[in-house]
């Protein structure tokens, strides 16, 4: 990977031992540097040709059928998804937009590169400020280090790269992407001559970082007008290469109802615990006033013209449930409703094949999980690392996040295992 920085750069960046510091030369640096601290991505990476495989709340498909992930970029997605999850459940964000990220900065590897920015790249951030060394150390970084970076990077995004941006919504993410690798005013020219709006253009449309290959006109096979900047401080005078987008990659990944066979409302990411979240008030007392969140998934996955009024306005267990699956893409096809007397939303989760009982302890339980009863359903999530309840009550109150409490002596618990 390219990432040169010239003499007077690095003897700048290395006298930043300080978050304002940082902060001031953003402010007077802004044409020269992105917003890590470093020239324009060169995409030219390792491990990422597509080739071929699958993923479960995405299809794993290009514009014209061809794989966007390698089998063994998605090995190495799934052995580090538990790291992108945690991160990404303490800052609230969805895992994919950190998968992508880290597809696109180092391919997906727990290594530092020997320019000593990191596996996501972060000039400064990660290299431990004032108490350390500018430059992280060259070679394979441990589980805690990986861990370590990874929050980095998801505090980051959440508090600087995609503030003020609705990481929920496909314009959002494509922003927070293209500021994440710097919104070169070349590619921002890239955009127009393309024939994209203004707002389009300044949301990262005619990056190759963010957009590459998500159409004929975006792939320089197809369209050698198609250009990446492929020098630090160059010009657009390379086609583009054959790396996905990482919206792309994050879209394949389930992110996006506009990439995704299987997330057709989309809006959750294909994250329960993420949508869960969302959707339901993070504290009691709201009775049956759904969020303005939780109000359009309702109207989105059909509920809000289901029969049952109370259903419809999400003061209803059953429909919380079914909204959080169907909105988050994970499964379209939830039953709704009905948990008393073995109703359709409880025959669903306990015979249709797609859930594996599992242990209603703490401890046992995933962000996700279903604990049911005959007569109640609800999801276990992790809020900031802190084992929640989310539910609604019927006739009683909308969707909305409780303590945690034991209740296995009289409800089972299930995890969401797919078709």
């Amino acid at each position: 990977m390219k990432k040169l920085l010239s003499i007077l750069s690095i003897a700048t960046i290395l006298t930043l031992h300080s978050s304002a510091a940082v902060f001031a030369l953003k402010e007077k640096t802004w044409d020269k540097f992105d917003l890590n601290y470093i020239y324009y991505y060169d995409p030219d990476g390792e491990d990422c040709n597509p080739s071929s495989g699958s993923v479960t709340s995405g299809d794993n498909k290009l514009y014209n059928g061809d794989p966007v992930l390698t089998a063994d970029a998605l090995k190495k997605i799934s052995e580090n998804k538990p790291f992108y999850e945690k991160s990404a459940n303490k800052y609230g964000l969805s895992w994919q937009l950190i998968a992508a990220l880290h597809f696109r900065e180092s391919g997906l590897v727990r290594y530092n590169p020997s320019n000593g920015q990191g596996a996501y790249q972060l000039y400064s951030y990660t290299a431990g400020g004032s108490n350390s060394n500018a430059f992280l150390p060259a070679g394979p970084i441990s589980d805690s280090e990986f861990q370590r970076q990874t929050d980095i990077v998801a505090k980051l995004i959440r508090d600087n790269y995609g503030a003020g941006l609705n990481l929920n919504t496909d314009d959002g993410v494509k922003t927070f992407f293209f500021r994440y690798n710097g919104t070169a005013k070349a590619y921002i020219s890239q955009a127009r001559d393309l024939g994209f709006s203004e707002a389009e253009a300044n949301r990262g449309e005619g990056s190759p970082y963010v957009m590459n290959l998500a159409d004929e006109k975006r792939d320089s096979r197809k369209n050698p007008n198609w250009k990446q900047i492929k020098t630090d401080g160059g010009g657009l005078n390379s086609p583009a290469n054959l790396q996905p987008g990482a919206f792309v990659i994050y879209a394949s990944l389930g992110g996006s109802s506009g990439f995704s066979s299987c997330s057709n409302y989309g809006s959750g990411n294909g994250d329960l615990n993420q949508t869960a979240i969302n959707l339901a008030w993070p504290e009691h007392g709201h009775g049956l006033t759904p969020r303005d969140t939780y109000k359009t998934a309702l109207a989105e996955v059909g509920l809000s013209n289901y029969g049952d009024y109370y259903a419809r306005i999400g003061a209803s267990c059953d429909a919380f449930v079914t909204t959080v699956f169907r909105y988050s893409g994970v499964d379209p096809n939830f039953a709704c409703c009905g948990v008393s007397n073995h109703g359709a939303t409880y025959n669903y989760v306990v015979n249709s094949g797609k859930f594996v009982e599992v242990l209603n302890k703490a401890g046992s339980l995933k962000p996700g999980d279903i604990r049911l009863s005959n007569g109640h359903i609800e999801m276990y999530v992790e809020v900031d690392g802190v084992g929640k309840i989310a539910s609604a009550s019927y006739g009683g109150r909308t969707g909305e996040i409780g303590p945690f409490y034991d209740n296995s002596a009289t409800f089972k618990a299930y995890r969401w295992k797919g078709n």
